[in-house]
């Protein structure tokens, strides 16, 4: 827009410069060569086209004002149609009815049987803790039964079922026969066997046996027990290290193979 009014101007202003150029070359070479004064002519009717422009120019803002002020519209061409605002719809007519589809409810089609899956959920985690404790005292039995007396291997079991439960404040020490004593590198390998299944660290497991072992581990500190459960060396119970995500014992695998082949020879 700014640019097309500046072409304009230009023009205008060239127009403009063209004719009194124009006029003064003409006027100069009349009075010269003929001695004709062109002011002497033009200058009634420059003055008439200057007062036929202002009366035009005050006669259209008078009207304009006036047309505006009193809002009379007069129009010359072919009038448009106007569009109507609002279009009124016939009462005739009939609205079709939208159908409201109920959805149903989260609680009824995405939540039933909630209950009946965390009872499963829990069951199943209850037999897979009460199968892992049965595998401990199996492997107790099966580890122990050689060092220990009846009534201590007892004591050893229940033991074990308040380590695996945090109830430290209930162990009850014991003590290895003395024919076969538990050397401290059985004492840590079987513990660690346990705990790893367990999931207990290393510290409740250092604080577990030295509890239990109080003559066998005498001399031992608990960091120096913790620090040192998989310490490898000459011992009878061997670390049994599970393969990721189970719980049996390899030693019992390995005794349950041997059994059954000598069942087989028989």
């Amino acid at each position: 827009m700014t640019d097309s009014i500046q072409i304009h101007r230009k023009k205008a202003s060239f127009i403009l410069a063209v004719s009194v150029t124009s006029y003064s070359v003409i006027a100069t070479y009349l009075y010269n060569c003929h001695q004709i004064n062109l002011m002497e002519y033009t200058t009634p009717i420059i003055l008439s086209i200057v007062l036929l422009t202002l009366s035009c120019a005050f006669s259209q803002r008078f009207f304009y004002r006036y047309l505006i002020k009193n809002n009379v519209c007069i129009s010359f061409g072919k009038q448009k149609e106007s569009i109507p605002l609002e279009i009124t719809q016939p009462s005739d007519t009939i609205t079709p009815e939208v159908e409201v589809i109920e959805m149903p409810t989260a609680k009824n089609d995405y939540t039933d049987g909630y209950d009946e899956r965390i009872a499963e959920i829990e069951r199943v985690k209850a037999e897979q803790q009460a199968d892992i404790m049965r595998v401990m005292h199996e492997y107790t039995t099966y580890s122990m039964a050689e060092f220990l007396s009846k009534d201590d291997l007892i004591t050893l079991h229940e033991n074990i079922e308040c380590f695996a439960h945090g109830q430290c404040d209930l162990y009850k020490p014991i003590r290895s026969k003395f024919d076969t004593p538990l050397n401290t590198l059985d004492i840590r390998h079987f513990v660690w066997n346990i705990g790893i299944r367990l999931n207990i660290s290393v510290e409740k497991c250092a604080e577990f046996i030295k509890t239990i072992f109080p003559h066998e581990l005498k001399n031992a500190t608990l960091f120096y027990l913790s620090k040192n459960l998989r310490t490898t060396g000459i011992c009878k119970i061997s670390l049994d290290i599970p393969l990721k995500g189970e719980y049996y014992f390899n030693c019992l695998k390995k005794a349950d193979d041997e059994t059954a082949g000598s069942d087989r020879l028989k």
